[in-house]
């Protein structure tokens, strides 16, 4: 038993070592490390071969001595053109690459395009003079043809001798384009000429030919755009012009017949002919749109004109109409400027109605006054009061001293006044016999103009002169007696003329509210000016009559402002 187990151990043995030593011999069958740098290699060239650089340097040579003695001819180049070609060959002959001799290939080929291109590009430079002297002498074709020969060299440069340092595509690019400018030149010179030719024609007004004329030069330029794009001759603004320009020499005729009646018409206007000048209108009117729809492209279709002949039609139509209305207007400022109230209270009824017809059967007419619409129905809304307002207005003015022409309200416009003419008040410190406060610049104005309005006159704010001299001097003026001040108003305005008058008879023209004075001497933009201090300064502000600036829209309580009345009837 022990010897069976001596024999299999000693056959495993054998069975592992037969296995490695497979191992072993497969790995000496597989690929090994090389050391290349301890192996040489050699290239023979054969004598033949070497010839052949030997002959390319001796021809270099030979082109170098030439070189010595003159300058090289087309025909010493070949002794170039020869080396390259040996050098060419043994390159190509070598079995290994050789970076010395095909950098001398190079070299040789580079020196020989340099040289060869020389000729050709010197003749390409001088016909581009030639041709440029020719298109100055307005010799178009034969600087064309030179431009076009100076072309076809620099082209053969580019082509066959692209390493030379002649080669300029950008220089064959623009002489091209010099050449198709010089075609295309003479076309649109003959496309000007046609259209100068045909304006002619329409200035004679013979339309047919003109269209003729003007058909031949839209073909012109249609060729060009075509046919010579990229030059400044080629155009698509000017074709389009041209066509512009054709349909309106074919509206030309309607146009010119519209000018005649508008121009016939404005005649008959100024003698008086007001119905046949609105009829000459009307019908010029329709002729307009007839051309504005047949023509919409036509540099005579005009919606403007359209509308400018019906406004002048209905113009002269409603004139009768409108004089009647003016009339009716200076009458009704006479009557309120005369406070015959009563009577004017007629012609407003009238004047009511004939605005309104004018508005309803002439809308277009240029009689219209919207600001005349809007200040007669303002006194339609107060015709029962007129009477009212202009005594309670009158009863309160005084002369103003050194003024002759004016005459100023002697308080403050109470808020009663105020609320009466404007139909609002914006007062914060409430009270009918308190002066209005919290009104803007603007509002004033406002105030002024629409009782203008009712009495018939001027109205406006007071110049800051025109209050001083209503003030007066003050010198021996006790303000306490005359004046509502911090003092004395409990920070609020009080009712006006409740102190003591100025000498003049003005009341509250200092303290109570600060009041607005007239922009005379100022731009819109810039601010207004009130004057006089109020409730809330004390009484040595008051004293030095203080003038301050506030944005015309501003509102401040402690702001209102008086008024002054033209004397006599303006």
């Amino acid at each position: 038993m022990k010897k069976k187990h001596l024999l299999i151990g000693f056959l495993v043995f054998l069975l592992a070592a037969f296995v490695l030593g497979g191992f072993y011999f497969l790995a000496r069958l597989g690929p090994r490390d090389v050391d290349y740098s301890a192996r040489t290699f050699s290239f023979e060239v054969t004598p033949e071969v070497a010839a052949l650089a030997e002959r390319s340097i001796e021809l270099e040579a030979q082109f170098e001595e030439i070189l010595v003695l003159r300058d090289a001819l087309p025909a010493d180049l070949e002794l170039l053109r020869e080396a390259y070609e040996f050098q060419r060959k043994y390159v190509e002959a070598l079995p290994q690459g050789d970076s010395d001799a095909q950098t001398r290939l190079r070299a040789l080929d580079q020196r020989y395009q340099d040289l060869a291109a020389i000729e050709l590009r010197d003749r390409s430079i001088a016909l581009e003079a030639e041709a440029e002297a020719l298109a100055r002498a307005e010799d178009y074709e034969a600087a064309r043809a030179k431009f076009r020969e100076a072309f076809e060299l620099q082209k053969r440069i580019d082509e066959n001798f692209p390493l030379s340092s002649s080669r300029n595509i950008g220089r064959a690019t623009r002489l091209q384009r010099q050449a198709r400018y010089l075609t295309a030149e003479p076309l649109m010179r003959r496309a000007e000429e046609l259209v100068q030719r045909a304006d002619e024609r329409i200035a004679a007004h013979e339309w047919a030919e003109a269209e003729e004329l003007l058909l031949r030069a839209i073909e012109i330029q249609d060729t060009l755009n075509r046919e010579y794009r990229g030059t400044n001759q080629a155009s698509i603004s000017r074709l389009e012009n041209l066509k512009v320009r054709l349909v309106g020499i074919r509206s030309g005729q309607s146009y010119l017949e519209i000018e005649r009646l508008a121009e016939l018409a404005d005649t008959r206007q100024l003698e008086g002919e007001n119905l046949e000048a609105a009829n000459l209108y009307l019908e010029a009117a329709r002729l307009q749109r007839q051309l504005n729809e047949a023509f919409p492209e036509s540099p005579y279709a005009s919606s403007e004109k359209f509308a400018e002949y019906r406004r002048k039609s209905q113009t002269a139509e409603s004139y009768s109409l409108g004089l009647e209305i003016e009339r009716n207007y200076d009458l009704l400022n006479q009557l309120l400027s005369e406070r015959r109230t009563y009577e004017a209270a007629e012609v407003i009824v009238a004047l009511r109605r004939d605005l309104r017809q004018m508005e309803q059967a002439f809308p277009r007419s240029s009689l219209n006054d919207e600001a005349l619409q809007v200040k007669v129905r303002y006194l339609n809304l107060l015709q029962n009061d007129l009477g009212y307002i202009q005594d309670r207005v009158y009863d309160a003015l005084l002369p103003i001293p050194g003024e002759p022409d004016w005459r100023m309200l002697r308080s403050e416009v109470p808020q009663a006044l105020y609320s009466l003419i404007m139909g609002t008040n914006p007062s914060r410190n409430e009270g009918d016999l308190k002066p209005v406060d919290s009104v803007s610049w603007l509002e004033a104005k406002t105030f002024c103009e629409r009782l203008s309005w009712i009495l018939g006159k001027p109205v406006r704010l007071p110049t800051e002169n025109e209050f001083r001299e209503a003030l007066g001097r003050l010198r021996y003026v006790v303000l306490e007696d005359h004046v509502w001040s911090s003092a004395d108003a409990d920070g609020q305005a009080q009712p006006v003329a409740t102190k003591e008058p100025m000498g003049s008879g003005f009341f509250d023209l200092l303290g109570n509210v600060s009041e607005w004075l007239e922009s005379e001497d100022r731009f819109e933009d810039e601010d207004a000016r009130h004057i006089g201090g109020h409730m809330q300064d004390r009484l040595e502000a008051i004293f030095t009559v203080p003038v301050r600036e506030a944005p015309r829209a501003e509102r401040n309580r402690m702001t209102g402002f008086r008024f002054v009345v033209a004397s006599g009837r303006r």
